[in-house]
């Protein structure tokens, strides 16, 4: 019978308990291409928080929820609160307290930054504008995602808004020809 060995530092799991790395293993490959790699977590129980390269992965053995890092427009870490909060470029919100966050706020920062192709200020009415910006996956698989986000005092209900941030897109793509 061979004799079980122990689990180094170095090892896959990072320390994270055996249960917890068993089900977010289990979690990454239900979707082809991702990296099981872990580069940091943090937490215990239900709350903890995995980077690895392509994905953020919140939750614990009874489920986890991924994003790519790709899609967070921004966030971070707030350490009153003690917790890792983004804002996805679609509007969700997310976040995930932790007691100690070890390397995972510099990771956050990091990996969001590593994603960013393209960033542009387009002023649209003196100080005010759209920011533009072109995202890409970092697991080496789908299209750039282009987005745009407005800054204060400016509205998408507002007259004319729409079509000049439209127009400064369309400026920007053909600039750096990525489509």
């Amino acid at each position: 019978m061979p004799t079980p060995t122990k689990t180094a530092w170095w090892s896959r799991s990072r320390g994270l308990p055996a249960d917890a790395h068993a089900s977010w293993l289990a979690s990454m490959r239900e979707s082809p291409g991702r990296t099981p790699r872990i580069l940091a977590w943090a937490g215990e129980g239900e709350r903890l928080a995995i980077g690895s390269p392509a994905v953020l992965s919140t939750g614990g053995v009874a489920g986890w929820q991924h994003v790519g890092w790709h899609e967070i427009e921004r966030g971070g870490w707030n350490d009153e609160l003690r917790r890792l909060s983004w804002v996805r470029l679609d509007g969700r919100r997310g976040e995930v307290e932790l007691a100690e966050p070890g390397r995972l706020p510099e990771l956050f920062r990091e990996r969001v930054e590593a994603t960013i192709v393209v960033r542009q200020f387009v002023p649209l009415a003196g100080e005010r504008g759209v920011t533009i910006s072109a995202r890409r996956p970092l697991d080496g698989g789908g299209p750039l995602l282009w987005h745009t986000s407005l800054t204060r005092g400016l509205s998408w209900q507002t007259a004319g808004v729409q079509e000049a941030v439209d127009d400064a897109l369309a400026a920007t793509r053909s600039e750096f020809d990525m489509r």
